[in-house]
């Protein structure tokens, strides 16, 4: 019956503001179903890019991310989203909608304009562990090397300590192989349930379950050990995003969970634009050697960047 209603009320704001049906997808089977299939052939064969950027060229969504971010995000809706995710990112800004949703933006985009002035140096160890990783010669896929290096910046800045998933099989300390290994299964799982949407229902097996619960366990563990009330001013430079995003939280659960949402958002972007950014410049050579140039007319013989 909620369902139903909350379906006539779409219906009628609909009609009163002279919206039409988005465009929908063609397809060849009932309720699309030939689309989920070829989302999870393709992933499982690694074509899923591919596949989804054929999708692209039919689809084209006009202004609707303009109104979206400009004047309508108070109306919006996510559907089924706020369900499929709930299981490992909780109440936070990936599944929340209306002024919940403006209230994450803006705590979370404060702290934001605070890191945008981190020391490069913060990053150096990380970026020294990928090189590290990488062979003296041959083919190399970059991108479960940047998914590790990101999950290990990205960890070092929400919790005050890295997880060093590039040092899996080296002197990585098993709680946190453990989280690394049980984020990526739960981040999987993610995806598949998201592809099946809305029967996203459909996909919830046991280990996905049990690595979610992983995830959530590390993340308590970590508030409750980091004692953040007792934070001196000298370590804010570790503890300073945590410690202001406790400020304004009202349970370990929604600390846990807003950390979990920029983790996640913080990673996958950060790992596209890398893999992006690679993928085009291997192609071409002429690029590189500008950027080449670039670098070393900036940085001369010095190897220690800076923002200035």
């Amino acid at each position: 019956m909620a369902q139903l209603i909350v379906s006539q009320n779409d219906s009628a704001f609909g009609s009163y503001h002279g919206c039409e049906l988005p465009p929908e997808l063609p397809k060849k089977w009932p309720l699309g179903l030939d689309r989920i299939k070829d989302l999870w052939e393709t992933n499982a064969e690694g074509r899923l890019l591919v596949y989804l950027c054929k999708v692209a060229e039919d689809y084209k969504p006009g202004n609707n991310l303009t109104q979206f971010y400009g004047v309508g995000w108070i109306d919006y809706r996510f559907g089924a989203r706020p369900k499929i995710f709930v299981p490992l990112l909780g109440n936070g800004i990936f599944t929340q909608e209306g002024l919940a949703w403006k209230h994450s933006r803006e705590l979370l985009r404060k702290q934001f304009i605070r890191v945008q002035y981190q020391n490069l140096d913060d990053f150096r160890e990380y970026v020294d562990n990928l090189i590290s990783r990488l062979p003296s010669n041959g083919i190399v896929d970059l991108q479960p090397l940047f998914f590790d290096m990101t999950l290990d910046t990205a960890t070092a800045l929400l919790f005050g300590r890295s997880v060093y998933s590039l040092r899996a099989g080296i002197d990585q300390h098993e709680e946190n192989r453990l989280f690394a290994e049980s984020f990526d299964i739960a981040q999987e799982g993610l995806a598949k349930r998201f592809r099946i949407a809305p029967w996203y229902f459909l996909y919830n097996p046991l280990s996905f379950r049990k690595a979610c619960a992983n995830v959530h366990r590390f993340v308590e563990s970590y508030i409750t050990e980091s004692n953040l009330e007792k934070v001196e001013d000298h370590e804010m430079k570790k503890y300073g995003f945590i410690k202001q995003i406790a400020e304004e939280s009202t349970s370990l659960e929604e600390l846990r969970d807003q950390l979990l949402n920029v983790l996640l958002a913080g990673r996958d972007t950060t790992v596209c634009c890398l893999s992006w950014t690679f993928r085009l410049l291997v192609r071409h050579i002429y690029v590189i050697k500008r950027l080449r140039q670039e670098i070393t007319s900036i940085m001369g013989g010095s190897s220690m960047p800076s923002r200035d």
